[in-house]
Parts: structure tokens; C-alpha cells; sequence
């Protein structure tokens, strides 16, 4: 009996630690900032809304692959954001909120040249400066090469 428990204990734990690396670990704007300041890792942010199409397959495809969930979650702080979210965002003391319809930390972000498409993936560095804007879908394997290049230059 002592035996047949123990079995089912080691399963549990090994399936839980399975499923824990799959799982890509989402901060919120709050969150990311402060772990920040403990451990020195670049941001990604997703900035995605409810009706675009290319938001919905990112979340469904590109941030599902294992390889895109290791390096995100080794390497970076995640975070998805709502750009139409009504939630108000505190970061190191600055109030971001929603105005006429789109968030103001996605007019902050995610704006090139006056204008923001979705989805837009932002890479904001240790300094807190933004590295990167990418202002389109991206496959799995197009995100992998942009994170490695990225890593590698760090």
C-alpha cells in the first residue's frame, strides 16, 4: 500500500512539473516592473484586442510552442495586455488608464509613427527603454529567432 502511494505521488509531481514548462507564465505591467528590480530581465509585452484575428492566432498558436514558452519564460517577463482593458496601470508610481477606447500604456508602447496596429510586440530592455516594436503577426518561428537575436545581444 505504502509502495502503490508513493508511486502516485512521484506520478502527480512529475506531471504537475510537466505541465508547469508548458505553461507560459504572464505578469501583469505591475508584476514585470517589480520582479524587475530584483532579477534584471527585458519585458515582452503582447498588446493584443478581443476582435483582431492575428491577436487570436498568436495567442492560439505562437504562444502555445514549447520553444517560445522556454525562452519567454527564462529569458523575459511576459506580459498580454488588453489595449482596450478598462484596468487602470500604476508603474513606479505613473497612472496609466483607458481613454477613448485604447489604453494609454499601448499609446506609450506600442505607437510608431502616430499609429498602432495589433498585434504589436514590444521588447522593453533592463534600462527600461523600448528595444523593439513589432507591429504584426508572428509565427512561433519568426518570434524564436527575434528572442534568440535578441538574447544573444545581451
Amino acid at each position: 500500500m505504502k509502495n502503490t502511494l508513493l508511486f502516485f505521488f512521484i506520478l502527480s509531481t512529475c506531471i504537475l512539473y510537466g505541465q508547469k514548462n508548458n505553461t507560459l507564465l504572464n505578469y501583469s505591467f505591475e508584476e514585470a516592473f517589480k520582479l524587475q528590480e530584483k532579477e534584471k530581465k527585458p519585458i515582452i509585452v503582447f498588446f493584443h484586442t478581443s476582435w483582431c484575428k492575428y491577436c487570436f492566432a498568436m495567442k492560439k498558436n505562437t504562444f502555445i510552442d514549447k520553444k517560445v514558452i522556454n525562452l519567454l519564460n527564462k529569458h523575459f517577463y511576459f506580459v498580454s495586455f488588453d489595449a482596450e482593458s478598462k484596468d487602470s496601470i500604476n508603474i513606479k508610481g505613473r497612472i496609466f488608464k483607458n481613454k477613448s477606447g485604447v489604453h494609454q500604456i499601448v499609446e506609450v508602447l506600442a505607437s510608431k509613427n502616430n499609429t498602432i496596429s495589433y498585434p504589436s510586440t514590444i521588447i522593453i530592455s533592463t534600462n527600461n527603454t523600448i528595444d523593439e516594436q513589432i507591429d504584426s503577426f508572428l509565427s512561433a518561428e519568426e518570434i524564436t529567432k527575434i528572442l534568440t537575436s535578441y538574447i544573444a545581444l545581451k
